[in-house]
């Protein structure tokens, strides 16, 4: 990838081809405002991003799944076009007001909705399976991709490249570049200008500090409460699980009374950007 060739102009046209068949709605509750932005028509998928993320994480998907699903995708609180809480940002508040907000959607399929968590998003999926379960609603589906708040020991890793005030733009670019490797794309050829881009807005735009919420066993606890089978998906070379995917899964296995498992060979952390249509047919499988 050559970063002398990164035009955020033509970028953010290119995040805009994808926006613009979306239906974006800002709802509000006594807490803050969610930003949704939903896809196409059929049983509804609720995509939930990572920590420092966005919408865009899902960049890869609302186009191709929405052909036969309708895609909702939120900015969490505290992340993108959505507001901060007022409240506390904890897994509770989160998942309390994407919960209200999400019903203010007037969404009529209630019997089959489908749950898909991203690292952090994930750990909130967790805790928004149980808002539904309490008001009633039981999940289809409830996938979680790489999944924070397990409690498990997190994979070594080189430390991320800080970013400061004195660099240039060139200079941050490399720095995403760099933490993009580390942590979130196994295949550096994977890295495109794109995914450079996301990057550098998601992480402008991030406020809530999300990575001690991850470090907890939150995610586990929540799933003690319910009686959910959650489908796990991680890449093989997910630098946050590192050597210890098999004490992930015996977590899972202790707090549920089952789990089904995919493992997505030489992919990293943000498998669904860097093996696209792997991830997807396999999205389709699960709820087909």
């Amino acid at each position: 990838m050559q970063i002398e060739k990164f035009n955020e102009k033509k970028l953010q046209k290119e995040i805009e081809e994808f926006e613009k068949g979306s239906k974006k709605l800002f709802i509000s509750t006594d807490d803050t405002t969610v930003c949704w932005r939903i896809w196409g028509k059929g049983q509804p998928i609720i995509f939930l991003h990572g920590g420092y993320g966005s919408w865009r994480h899902w960049i890869k998907q609302v186009t191709y799944l929405s052909k036969d699903y309708q895609i909702l995708v939120p900015d969490m609180p505290g992340f993108g076009d959505s507001s901060d809480l007022k409240s506390d940002h904890t897994p509770e508040n989160i998942s309390l007001n994407l919960y209200q907000t999400f019903r203010k959607l007037n969404i009529t399929d209630l019997d089959n909705i489908n749950l898909v968590g991203f690292s952090f998003g994930g750990l909130i999926s967790g805790h928004l399976s149980y808002q539904f379960l309490k008001k009633g609603i039981e999940l289809k589906n409830l996938i979680l991709v790489g999944p924070g708040g397990t409690g498990a020991r997190r994979g070594p890793m080189r430390e991320m490249v800080r970013r400061t005030p004195k660099m240039s733009f060139e200079e941050i670019l490399k720095a995403h570049f760099e933490n993009l490797k580390i942590l979130m794309i196994n295949n550096p050829k994977n890295i495109d200008l794109l995914s450079l881009y996301i990057q550098l807005e998601n992480t402008n735009n991030h406020r809530l500090k999300s990575r001690p919420i991850s470090a907890t066993n939150t995610l586990i606890k929540i799933l003690e409460k319910q009686n959910i089978i959650p489908y796990l998906i991680f890449g093989e070379k997910d630098a946050t699980v590192g050597p210890y995917l098999e004490e992930r899964i015996s977590l899972f296995r202790e707090a549920c009374k089952d789990v089904r498992i995919h493992v997505e060979i030489d992919a990293g952390h943000w498998i669904m950007y860097e093996k696209p249509d792997r991830f997807n047919n396999l999205i389709k499988e699960i709820i087909n």
